[in-house]
This record gives structure tokens, sequence and C-alpha cells, in this order.
């Protein structure tokens, strides 16, 4: 019979004996029946990690919390029990699981790093961080805390702080990295911060795991075209186009290809001219006939493209450059430096704006200002210093 019975049948026994072996057996039963239970919870336990090697992960869980419902301060079942449970996606069960194990086993980095897993799921993400950072204080060369890390400021779009976490978890890491995801994020964030060979590679090495992921061709054909590496750069846009013939990202990829690299704005108008037929207020491409109407002296052509690259976008620095560019070269001085100063209220360090500022300002006699712009730029370091002093030099 179960254990559950043994108290009542022994009372029965006890109470037909003499005072001092009633005392004597009632001390053994219940120390048997203890003893009974943490051996029954050992078995749950082994048997769920048993189901966890075989991948039956619903199982162990099942078989965990059997052990814990016998002994609820077993700690390794705890753990168990919360990594099944992330593995299930079960993460609000997991952090309740491993914040109980947390406390009777808090020098153990695992815990922690499933801990902080858990948290980022059910997206608190100071705690996934705090949790990820005390895995690493307890066993630095804890590769996966680096990975999560990474991935934490990947989504933040902190490209910096990710870019240094991804190469710790590449130098710690064991087992080859075949994560195709992991490399996409690692050739996005060496895109932002410029290193384009290094992206490439990155994305090259996520092909090899993935060949059908589109935004690794886009990230592709970025790198591809800032390393001038054109012809790469179109045939990475183009396998995009065929992986997703409705959208617009690859044809606007090809446009700045022609219009940076081959300056053929007539091409590259043809692949604005795509994505605008796909959706007349695509700010890229409303922004990209702009320029090159611009860049072909049709000033006055240029400007409702580029109106409407900023209705879409308020705060599209370039566009207010282009859009002032047009208005200086069409004779209307006062949008022009509107328009050139909300290009500077939103990014304090941009050039281009000052540059259009200051030719401005000479036009109207006005030295003042003209030197604040270039004096300006000598604080930006800008390229522009030079021939813009000259000129205001001879005013």
């Amino acid at each position: 019979m179960g254990i559950d019975k043994l108290p009542c049948i022994c009372e029965i026994v006890i109470l037909k004996l003499p005072s001092m072996r009633k005392v004597f057996l009632a001390v053994l039963l219940f120390t048997s029946v203890f003893i009974c239970r943490a051996q029954t919870a050992t078995d749950y336990y082994n048997k769920g990690v048993a189901f966890k090697n075989e991948k039956k992960v619903k199982e162990a869980a099942d078989a965990f919390k059997e052990a814990i419902a016998l002994d609820p301060d077993y700690k390794e079942a705890l753990y168990e029990l919360g990594w099944c449970q992330n593995d299930l996606k079960d993460y609000t069960g997991a952090v309740i699981s491993l914040r109980k194990a947390r406390t009777m086993w808090a020098q153990i980095p695992k815990v922690h790093f499933e801990l902080g897993y858990a948290f980022e799921k059910t997206d608190k993400i100071d705690s996934a961080s705090a949790s990820y950072k005390r895995c690493l204080e307890l066993k630095p060369d804890y590769s996966l805390a680096y990975k999560q890390l990474g991935t934490i400021a990947y989504n933040q779009n902190d490209n910096a702080v990710a870019a240094q976490n991804f190469k710790k978890y590449e130098e710690y890491s064991k087992l080859p990295i075949t994560d195709y995801l992991y490399w996409y994020r690692r050739g996005y964030v060496n895109n932002a911060l410029k290193n384009f060979e290094e992206a490439k590679t990155s994305l090259t090495k996520s092909l090899e795991f993935k060949k059908d992921y589109t935004n690794t061709y886009l990230e592709l054909g970025f790198a591809c075209k800032n390393l001038k590496q054109n012809d790469e750069a179109i045939s990475n846009y183009k396998k995009a186009m065929e992986l997703e013939p409705k959208s617009h990202v690859p044809l606007n990829g090809i446009g700045e290809v022609y219009r940076d690299n081959f300056k053929n704005m007539d091409e590259a108008m043809i692949w604005y001219q795509k994505v605008l037929d796909m959706n007349v207020n695509e700010r890229k491409a409303n922004f990209g006939m702009g320029y090159c109407l611009n860049a072909k002296g049709k000033y006055s052509e240029a400007i409702p493209y580029l109106k409407k690259a900023i209705e879409q976008e308020a705060t599209y620095t370039a566009a207010y450059v282009e859009l002032g560019y047009s208005y200086y070269m069409t004779s209307n001085s006062a949008l022009a430096i509107e328009n050139l100063n909300k290009a500077i209220g939103i990014n304090y360090k941009n050039e281009n704006s000052r540059y259009y500022l200051t030719l401005i300002y000479i036009s109207q006699s006005n030295k003042t200002l003209a030197q604040k712009m270039v004096d300006e730029l000598k604080v930006l370091n800008s390229k522009y210093v030079t021939e813009l002093q000259e000129k205001v030099n001879k005013m």
C-alpha cells in the first residue's frame, strides 16, 4: 500500500505496545516515511534527467514537478524545471522556478543564466542583464551569457556594446557556432559600425546555415555596396527580391548602388520608380528620386519628392539638406535656410547643411553668419573648412 496508509496501520499496532516501545516505533516510523519521501523525490528527479536527455522536455518537466512536490527545497530539480520551462516557452513559470533555485544555489552560474533568459523573454530586460552579468562574475568564460547580452544590445540598437559581447561569445564558445541568426546579427551590427569587411564575413557565414533568410541578403548587399563590390551588391539584392517579390527594400538598395557608386542617376531613378509604383509614399524612394533630380540639375522637380520624404519621416535629416539645396539652387533663400537649419536641429553635427548655409550667407554678403558657420565646421573638423574660409576671407 502507499506511504499515506502506514501511519494508520502502525498507530493500531503501537497502541498495543508498552509506552517506551511506542515512542521508539513512532520515531522509527516517521524517520522511515521521511527517507521514503526523499528517495521518491530523487527517483522523480532522475527520471526527469533521463527524459531531458531523451529530449522529452514536457515529460521531464512533469517529473521535476513531482520531485519538487515531495521536496520543495530540491534545488537541482527547481533548476532543471526552470530550464525545461524556458525550453517549453513557459517563461513566467521559469522565472518562478529559477528564483527559488537561486535562493538556495546563488553561486551556480547556470542558474543565473537561465533566470536571465526567462527575464529576457518576459521583457524584464534590466533584470535579464543583471542576471547575465552575475553569471559572468561567477564564470567569466560563460559564452552564452555574452551572446545574450549582445542580443539585448542589438535589440536596443547599441551596436558597439553588441559587437563587444558577440566577440566575447566567439572567443569563449567551445563549439562551432551554427546559429544563422547570430551570424546575421553580427553582420548587421558591423554594418552599422561601418566595419563592412567583418559584416560581409559574418553574413556569408549566416548563409551557410540558412539560405532563405531575406534580411541576410539585404545586409550583404549593403555591405558589398559600401565595399564598392557593386556586382555582388546587386546580386544579393536580387536574391532578396526572389525571396520576397513584394518587398521594396532590395529595389531601393539597387537604386543606391547605381546612384552612389556608378553615379548613374537615370538607372537609379528606374529602380526608385519601381518602388513608387508599389507605394507612392515610400520615403527612401522619394528621397532617392529627389537626390537624383538635384544631381541632374532638375531642382524644381526634386522638391515634391523631397517634401514627400519628409512627410513620411519628420526627422529625415538628409531630406532636409537636399530640400534646402533645391531651394538654394532655385534662388529661394528663405526656404533654403529654413530647411537647412531644420537639418542642424535634428543632427547638430551635420556638415552639408552648414556648407550650403555658408554659401547662402556669402551670397547675401552676411559675413558674420558665414563666419559663424565656418567656425562651427572647424569644431566638427570638417573637410569644408579650408574652401569656405577662403571664400569668407574674400568678402
